[in-house]
């Protein structure tokens, strides 16, 4: 392995803040001349995440799917993967240059989450299909956003839950499920990490993705490893699109 290109995913307990890491001999994968060091640090964490909640959602061309927070890293994939799978896609992120990002990934409608009534615009944007028009809701943001895509999910619909930046995670019962006629799965915590025959599968597709073209991650900033803080001042200010990396 000397001298090859490689990329590995360092678990929960990191160590990938410095010059050199290190990494068990079975974690790594030796990336293909064509796939970018910046785009395999996106793929190998956030894109074996997306696979996972794909797995979840089981996508087809005959779902309406609704994306929280589309235009981040993780959005942007599955923006990508909708699209891919023939389903009709409607992206949701906040400030106008976001929403931009989201139709240019391929999303048939990107609204702004930030605009009152957003909602609203959705149903129009998406005809005669109803009041509840999506068959399936990939939220990643939670709180009042998450609660408003939620309401756009009709019977038989499915919500795919992994996580809430908002700060609060999306509110669910089981009277929710059987009042609404919907499934709800979180696609993250002990699903993925102990998901049986491990992550690795999940590592590989995501980086031939990338190798192949099918999914391009997103890499909207790099910093230099000594600006570290400022790269997280970006994040906690939502002024970033796409993944942050870090280049040593």
């Amino acid at each position: 392995l000397v001298g090859r290109r490689v990329v590995a995913h360092l678990g929960q307990a990191s160590g990938g803040y410095a010059e050199q890491a290190l990494a068990p001999v079975t974690a790594l994968h030796e990336l293909p001349d064509d796939l970018s060091a910046d785009a395999a640090v996106a793929m190998i964490g956030t894109g074996r995440t997306a696979m996972g909640i794909l797995e979840v959602a089981d996508l087809t061309a005959k779902d309406v799917v609704l994306i929280t927070a589309a235009a981040g890293g993780l959005g942007s994939l599955l923006v990508q993967a909708a699209r891919a799978a023939g389903a009709v896609t409607v992206g949701v992120a906040g400030g106008p240059a976001k929403v931009r990002l989201v139709l240019d990934l391929g999303a048939d409608i990107a609204v702004d989450y930030r605009a009152p009534g957003w909602p609203d615009r959705v149903r129009a944007e998406l005809g005669d299909r109803g009041d509840r028009p999506v068959t399936a809701l990939l939220d990643g943001v939670g709180g009042e956003a998450g609660q408003a895509a939620l309401d756009l999910v009709g019977p038989g619909g499915r919500v795919v839950m992994f996580g809430w930046s908002a700060g609060t995670p999306l509110e669910l019962t089981t009277a929710d499920l059987y009042a609404r006629g919907i499934t709800a799965s979180a696609a993250v915590g002990p699903r993925l990490l102990q998901r049986p025959g491990g992550l690795r599968e999940f590592e590989d597709a995501a980086l031939a993705a990338a190798a192949e073209g099918r999914l391009t991650p997103v890499v909207a900033a790099t910093f230099p490893l000594a600006d570290a803080a400022a790269a997280h001042q970006a994040l906690e200010d939502r002024a970033t699109t796409g993944k942050v990396v870090l280049i040593p």
